[in-house]
């Protein structure tokens, strides 16, 4: 007599490994672009977590995905508060770099021809 012997079906979902892939990408090839770097990065991390399905592990394409992703958001981290860090060193203090923004901004609209 034929048994039914069915193979439990992988509930793992591919096109969310897809997705992780493609915004892990895009977040490490836009990492100077800290803002987009951060959206595409927790989004490819989020992805990658729901890829999983209803099985307790991820697939090895998500996992990539996910260390990736978590490499680009913490690579933009760096790279703001370097920046931070470096405009702290430059000017002392916020209030001094806020003098400095506030007398460039009125220098180049003195540069600026008189709106009729």
């Amino acid at each position: 007599m034929y048994q039914n012997s069915q193979q439990p079906q992988d509930r793992r979902s591919v096109p969310m490994t897809t997705a992780a892939i493609v915004l892990s990408a895009i977040a490490v090839s836009t990492v100077c672009c800290v803002y987009l770097s951060f959206i595409c990065g927790i989004m490819g991390i989020i992805f990658a977590l729901l890829s999983k399905g209803g099985e307790q592990t991820m697939s090895r394409n998500a996992k990539t995905a996910l260390w990736v992703s978590c490499a680009a958001v913490v690579l933009s981290a760096v790279l703001l508060a370097g920046a931070f860090f470096a405009m702290l060193v430059q000017y002392g203090s916020l209030e001094a770099f806020w003098e400095a923004y506030q007398e460039m901004m009125e220098a180049y609209s003195s540069m600026l021809p008189p709106v009729e």
